[in-house]
């Protein structure tokens, strides 16, 4: 029984898959979302997918914003596999006092990275042997560039206002910023909804970048000391909460997508929303995700959010014990995943996305 996933695919994937089940060399971009404490729910895939990519040699495009870019910058290390533990053993074991300052988040998240990527190998990771990473994050206009608490909350309130209007009209208040490793430039480069700058990474600006891609707005500072890139920068999901763009225009292949639910919302400001994704940025992605039976089967059946921190405030040890048994139970889904590639089953289960 494959009942603690569910996989779904666009309007050309899904025909991919049910005629010749997933093959890996078919896949040409993996995709990460922002979801902060989300992730530790897909650690379990993440490691299968490593396992499934050893022995590739054609690229693989990396894109992702916020904890996804986190995620994306393990994957393309020499030993993805270890860096995924430490990313998911550092990122549980935050602390903070009851009320955080946003230097303490700085710190911590800092740290963090500090931990699971070293210095001296990021230059190797810009220059994987087939990983092409990339992230997204946003440069602020106007009064989203302050950060004076009170002008940054009337420019999120301007935005989300023009938002419910039309979500064309963001680019009035945010640039997208896509951070490339050296190369060829990535097939969703070409996205063209919001006014876009591209930059280049380097071992030099390579954490700052990575940081200001999940730099949340009115909790964290906004990142303004990129080198190569200048302005104020915030976290990628604000545009592209869970990366409604054209993953691969034109070109065949398939978008790789393990994501924290079955339904993408476009946007940071659609969260309340009922906003649905552009289909045509949908044809080539297989999503794969818990299913709503894993999740029911979770401790207080949810899978972990940054509204934990407020939740199990003062309660450190029961909020870490609580996401140590998810990551443990997220093994059951990497274990499934794997069994729908590798016996086929995967056509029979894959749904419309």
């Amino acid at each position: 029984m494959l009942d603690n996933i569910s996989i779904l695919a666009g309007s050309k994937a899904i025909n991919i898959i049910q005629d010749e089940g997933l093959d890996m060399s078919r896949v040409k971009v993996l995709a990460g979302a922002s979801g902060s404490a989300k992730f530790l729910v897909l650690t379990g895939i993440d490691r299968v997918l490593m396992s499934l990519f050893r022995e590739r040699t054609d690229p693989l495009y990396l894109i992702g914003t916020s904890i996804g870019a986190f995620r994306m910058a393990a994957f393309c290390q020499k030993d993805p596999l270890e860096a995924i533990g430490i990313l998911e053993r550092e990122y549980i074991a935050q602390q903070y006092d009851v009320r955080p300052t946003k230097e303490d988040i700085a710190r911590e998240t800092q740290r963090i990275l500090d931990a699971y990527i070293d210095d001296k190998e990021i230059e190797a990771m810009l220059n994987h042997p087939f990983m092409r990473i990339s992230f997204l994050a946003n440069k602020c206009k106007g009064l989203l560039k302050s950060e004076r608490f009170v002008l940054q909350l009337m420019g999120l309130g301007l935005a989300a206002g023009v938002n419910l209007l039309s979500r064309n009209r963001l680019g009035f208040f945010f640039e997208r910023a896509l951070f490339c490793g050296p190369g060829k430039i990535p097939p969703f480069a070409s996205m063209n909804q919001f006014p876009m700058n591209i930059y280049g990474l380097t071992p030099s600006n390579f954490k700052s970048a990575l940081i200001s891609s999940g730099s949340i707005p009115i909790v964290m500072e906004g990142v303004c000391a990129i080198e190569g890139a200048p302005g104020v920068f915030r976290d990628g999901g604000i545009l592209d909460y869970h990366l409604d763009i054209p993953f691969l225009p034109n070109e065949d292949g398939l978008v790789l997508y393990p994501h924290f639910y079955e339904k993408i919302t476009p946007g940071w400001f659609d969260k309340r929303l009922k906003r649905k994704p552009c289909s045509k940025h949908m044809e080539n992605v297989v999503l794969v995700a818990p299913s709503n039976r894993f999740v029911k089967s979770l401790p207080f059946a949810k899978i972990p959010d940054r509204k934990d921190f407020n939740t199990f405030k003062g309660k450190d040890k029961e909020r870490i014990a609580y996401w140590k048994t998810v990551v443990e139970k997220n093994k059951q889904l990497g274990d499934e995943f794997f069994e729908a590639i590798q016996s086929g089953k995967i056509r029979q289960i894959v749904k419309p996305l």
